[in-house]
């Protein structure tokens, strides 16, 4: 499992826990560290991994809904999917503050900047996660919030411990961006939550390329939508009814405020573990993640492609850009009756597969 190290180092130190207000957030990537809130007087976790948050819901006996932010409530927990703006109105404060690390040190920043006001004087705040994804120097990013101490070191993971005596300020806001691609002009709000923050990334921009010509019809969907510039494009070149969806509530967030920034309001945005529980569609575009936390693996993809010819129209063609070594195209010749290439560059393939 994802979060398997962590959970490991957490439960050599579960005192940590016992009797505390805590909130817990940041890579939860599997179910397993909302064991620890068993000891807590009270918890708040808060998961931005739609996946995770089903997972996590199963074990205290609750089922999702389709919103894209929404909090279940079991005992002494608050159990919430969404952004730190959602969940902040969801609890009060807390005297304990854990952040399961990313790679992305930005987002670390933001997260503890962003809950400071839930923070009880002189609460605990604590940060764990691998070495090789920068726990190991984690404390130059507590230093502002006060006295700091390293509480363990196992399975190539770290442990660390905070006082909250500062009044810090350390994030600073990401700039909107601008992107264009043919005659499509858009503005984006940024999150350093959601991949290829401050650009549009080059495997996006290939995808929008090669779709310049579709002729609209039907409906559409926007798998992995990120910061949500495909489904805006898709509205833009006349789709009418477009759906799009993503795993990461912070995506979704952000994908609700780019449409709003450009005059986009009839666009469906839902959260999804690829394409379980969406309907049919007469296109599918998708630039498919293979990151894992740290991890880089191409199963959840595959898997998707097997998928998909299940969630399209007898005539539907899906659009999928992808790094060119990663070799989609026998699993793509598998699944559908003709696959093309129909953009390329040195480093990513478009491909365009039609529906057996």
């Amino acid at each position: 499992m994802a979060n398997d190290a962590i959970f490991k180092l957490l439960e050599r130190n579960e005192e940590i826990f016992k009797d505390r207000e805590v909130l817990l957030t940041g890579d939860l990537l599997d179910n397993t560290l909302l064991t620890f809130i068993k000891y807590a007087k009270k918890a708040v976790v808060v998961v931005d991994n739609f996946v995770t948050f089903k997972a996590m819901a199963a074990m205290v006996g609750k089922t999702v809904s389709s919103e894209c932010e929404q909090c279940i409530e079991y005992k002494h927990l608050k159990l919430v999917f969404g952004t730190d703006v959602f969940a902040k109105k969801q609890f009060d404060s807390v005297d304990t503050f854990l952040i399961v690390l990313s790679k992305n040190k930005n987002q670390t920043v933001k997260l503890l900047n962003s809950y400071k006001e839930k923070l009880k004087a002189g609460a605990y705040i604590y940060t764990a996660g691998s070495n090789d994804g920068g726990a190991k120097s984690a404390d130059t990013l507590l230093k502002a919030v006060g006295t700091v101490r390293k509480v363990d070191l196992a399975r190539k993971c770290t442990l660390f411990k905070a006082f909250f005596e500062n009044d810090y300020s350390t994030y600073k806001e990401i700039a909107d961006i601008n992107v264009e691609s043919g005659d499509f002009k858009a503005k984006l709000m940024q999150d350093p939550n959601v991949f290829s923050t401050g650009k549009l990334d080059n495997g996006t921009a290939l995808l929008l390329e090669s779709m310049q010509d579709i002729i609209p019809q039907g409906r559409a969907l926007d798998l992995a939508c990120g910061c949500g510039i495909v489904g805006l494009f898709l509205s833009k070149l006349g789709f009418k009814n477009v759906t799009s969806s993503d795993v990461s509530a912070s995506a979704l967030y952000l994908t609700k405020e780019n449409a709003k920034l450009n005059n986009i309001d009839d666009l469906r945005v839902v959260p999804s573990d690829m394409l379980t529980d969406l309907d049919e569609y007469s296109l599918i575009a998708v630039n498919p993640p293979f990151h894992i936390g740290l991890d880089t693996s191409t199963a959840v993809t595959q898997s998707m492609i097997l998928d998909a010819p299940k969630h399209l129209k007898d005539d539907g063609v899906m659009y999928l850009v992808a790094n060119a070594h990663l070799g989609y195209e026998k699993i793509l010749a598998d699944a559908f009756a003709k696959v093309e290439i129909v953009k390329r560059n040195n480093s990513f393939i478009v491909y365009k597969a039609e529906k057996k």
